[in-house]
């Protein structure tokens, strides 16, 4: 496929970025051109005191090198809609200082003093032609000298903070909106109140309260300024004061202290003649605020610390997870050993025999004969009862033993009997479900409580940090239009690249992810594989990996005992950088079978890809079976993860059938019995690391493949390995050959086979 390239000029030279991403780097300089003529606009059109017009010249002054000429534009529309009909001699001057400006823009690009040589000489020494045969020329000149000091100062804000960050630029930027939007009125309508309500009211929201402080202050001057009849705006800052202080970062009470306080500060104001109007606009506004998503509301991240604190941060965050994991670990031990310290009630049949004396013979006559005289007698005839209860569950009169024959209440002594030992057993059964929920419990505290000092131990060397390629990436991103909250590139501990980027939420498809790992590739000079994409909370993050030496090729087929449902459940996956293949097998046949192998497939896949390791997906998936339902769940795990970086395999069976090895044309069973996850409360499991090359296998099967033992699997491996062929051709033959071989002998079984085959990348 032909792919299509151009050139964007970077910081440190040219890059060729990848047609894919063509759209997404266009779309940046379109929305700011467009914002910039919009801004321009808005500029020309204010009016400051009845007669200043600032804003125009002071934007063309101060946008970027791609936006003045747009910005000056709209500026220019502006000022002639505003002087439409009545075009005056200050609207002339400031015509002409436009262009003037981008003229001495386009000649010394780059330069501010120039710029502000022209357009404001030009519009002064304009005013001073044209005031020469006027009667108010002293005044246009004074206007004019004005507009050219305050176009100036802002064009001068501009530039030193650039209006992309909060800042004195944005705050330019507001102040121009402002005064344009507070010359319009419809009726008792005043969008310039509603709009800087509804900015200051988000503001609030997004828990920024000094930024939202100096937005109304800013604003409030410049709605002021644009009509003497919005004097009432400083209510507006008294409401963003009260939702800044009592309600930060909160939405409803936010809206309701900014309610209250610019209720108060408007009524504070007099006169009173505009405040209906006022406060009815600054209403709509709250309105729009409380309407948006919630999401836009979010409260605003702050800014991340600098690049030398990030191990510290890092560290400090590690011993943090190590601290939690030992206080689950802490915690599990401690339910185990107040559970072992209580004594034990009701564990035997004693229990049974004691309750029929405290319930019968207590209150009769031949207490003393029969439970002094003849004790013995007595004790060995209750502990007859024993067998009885337990194999009909009920006693009866003609069936009690001879040393009870003289009992002289033989119906009550068969009715306390059959509700003592009915309570026996219920407790019994109590005390075992409480025991599996217990040991469930705490095998989940310490589940959980590794896999955190594994995180832990892993943001505890995060790696050799790489500023200067960190700032390319980070470069690149910025050019394509979306800047990035945080980048960095490391090199791991075996000198592997791997990058993070954290954007705002962006969605990419594959080809543009692909675009990126070459792009981002080329700078590290690594060749990369197509990021991971992860998402939450508003932010996407990329993590880009080294290309591994090997790929891994996945093949699996299966036929079922009895019918098309079959109880073994195969996963195969490649991580970021492991290949991952995993079999369960139910216990029995049918639906009930495939439902635990399913289930046991589908959880230890996952958490492996959450960076689990086996040994603790295996207990958590052992407690979700041991749980599943009141009756008994039990599966097989076979497990094998290949680093495609070294070529080093773990392999990991719980009960699992042996599995088979192919290196170097020669094929090894591996693995021996044990007991399947879900029948006990632990998991009795075998871990064994091996190394594999290009052109090695890793086969697992289920026991119904195993039907005439190991010899011919083994024999069938070699010669497919010696013919190279793929693995879903291999497992389809294993499968065909073992069901010949089980409808021959008589003993249907689920039959599966799953391979893996490692080749050079």
């Amino acid at each position: 496929m032909q792919v299509s390239f151009r050139t964007i000029q970077l910081t440190d030279g040219k890059k060729r970025v990848n047609g894919a991403l063509r759209a997404r780097a266009a779309v940046r300089p379109a929305l700011r051109q467009g914002g910039a003529f919009l801004l321009g606009l808005a500029g020309g059109w204010a009016v400051l005191y009845g007669a200043l017009m600032p804003f125009g010249l002071g934007l063309t002054l101060g946008f970027a090198e791609d936006c003045f000429a747009v910005g000056a534009a709209g500026a220019a529309l502006g000022v002639l809609a505003r002087s439409f009909g009545t075009l005056t001699v200050e609207s002339v001057c400031l015509l002409c200082a436009l262009g003037a400006a981008v003229a001495a823009r386009w000649l010394w690009p780059g330069r501010f003093v120039p710029a502000v040589a022209a357009g404001c000489g030009t519009l002064v020494g304009s005013a001073v032609c044209f005031a020469a045969g006027e009667e108010n020329g002293v005044q246009t000149i004074l206007f004019c000298g004005g507009d050219a000091l305050l176009a100036a100062a802002a064009g001068y804000g501009l530039r030193r903070f650039p209006p992309e960050k909060p800042g004195m630029g944005s705050l330019i930027l507001s102040a121009a909106v402002a005064a344009a939007l507070g010359g319009m009125s419809f009726g008792f309508f005043l969008p310039g109140v509603m709009a800087c309500a509804a900015a200051e009211l988000a503001l609030c929201c997004k828990g920024l309260p000094l930024e939202a402080l100096a937005f109304s202050g800013v604003t409030g001057a410049a709605l002021a300024a644009s009509d003497p009849a919005l004097a009432p705006a400083a209510g507006l800052a008294c409401g963003c004061a009260a939702a800044a202080v009592l309600a930060p970062a909160r939405r409803v009470e936010g809206l309701a202290a900014y309610a209250g306080g610019c209720v108060a500060g408007v009524l504070c104001i007099q006169p009173l003649a505009g405040a209906f109007s006022f406060l009815l606009s600054a209403g709509a506004g709250a309105g729009l605020c409380a309407l948006l998503p919630a999401g836009w509301l979010m409260p605003a991240l702050k800014e991340d610390d600098p690049p030398g604190d990030e191990r510290p941060r890092l560290s400090a965050a590690a011993t943090r997870l190590e601290a939690v994991a030992e206080s689950l670990s802490s915690l599990a031990e401690t339910v185990n050993e107040v559970y072992d310290a209580f004594p034990r009630r009701c564990e035997g049949f004693r229990w049974v025999i004691d309750n029929i004396h405290d319930g019968l013979c207590a209150n009769c006559g031949r207490r003393e004969v029969c439970w002094k005289q003849e004790h013995a007698s007595t004790l060995e005839g209750m502990e007859a009862l024993r067998p009885i209860l337990e194999e009909k569950g009920h006693l009866e009169a003609a069936l009690l033993p001879g040393q009870l024959a003289r009992c002289i209440h033989p119906a009550a002594l068969c009715a306390a009997g059959d509700k003592a030992f009915a309570l026996y057993r219920s407790r019994r059964e109590a005390r075992v479900h409480s025991e599996a929920m217990r040991t469930a419990l705490t095998e989940q505290y310490s589940a959980v409580a590794d896999a955190l000092g594994v995180l832990s131990e892993q943001l505890g060397r995060p790696g050799s940090p790489e500023p200067y390629k960190s700032g390319r990436v980070s470069a690149l991103f910025a050019q394509l239009g979306t800047p990035p909250l945080e980048c960095a590139v490391t090199l791991d501990d075996l000198g592997r690249t791997r990058a993070a980027v954290t954007l705002p939420r962006t969605r990419f498809n594959e080809k543009e992810l692909a675009a990126l790992a070459g792009e981002v590739g080329h700078i590290c000079r690594r060749s990369l594989e197509p990021p991971q994409v992860l998402s939450c909370k508003g932010m996407t993050t990329l993590l880009f990996a080294e290309k591994p030496l090997l790929r891994a090729v996945f093949g699996t087929a299966g036929a079922a005992a009895r019918g098309e449902i079959s109880g073994d459940a195969v996963q195969q996956f490649c991580s970021a950088a492991a290949a991952q293949m995993i079999l369960c097998d139910g216990m029995g046949t049918g639906r009930p079978a495939a439902v635990d192998g399913n289930l046991a497939a589908e959880l230890t896949a996952r958490l492996l890809k959450a960076g689990f390791t086996a040994e603790l997906a295996a207990r958590l998936v052992n407690v979700a079976l041991a749980l599943k339902s009141d009756e008994e769940s039990g599966a097989t795990l076979d497990l094998v993860s290949v680093d495609l970086y070294t070529g080093t395999a773990r392999l990991f069976k719980a009960g699992a059938a042996p599995g088979f090895l192919v290196h170097g044309g020669k094929a090894r069973a591996v693995g021996e019995a044990s007991l399947p996850m879900g029948i006990l409360g632990g998991v009795s499991g075998q871990s064994r690391v091996v190394h594999l090359a290009a052109g090695d296998y890793v086969v697992l099967v289920s026991d119904g493949l195993l039907v005439d033992g190991p010899g011919w699997v083994m024999q069938q491996l070699e010669l497919s390995a010696a013919k190279a062929e793929q693995p879903d051709v291999l497992a389809k033959k294993l499968v065909e050959a073992a069901r010949a071989r089980a409808v021959q002998r008589g003993r249907p079984d689920d039959i599966t086979a799953a391979v893996l085959r490692l080749e050079n990348s």
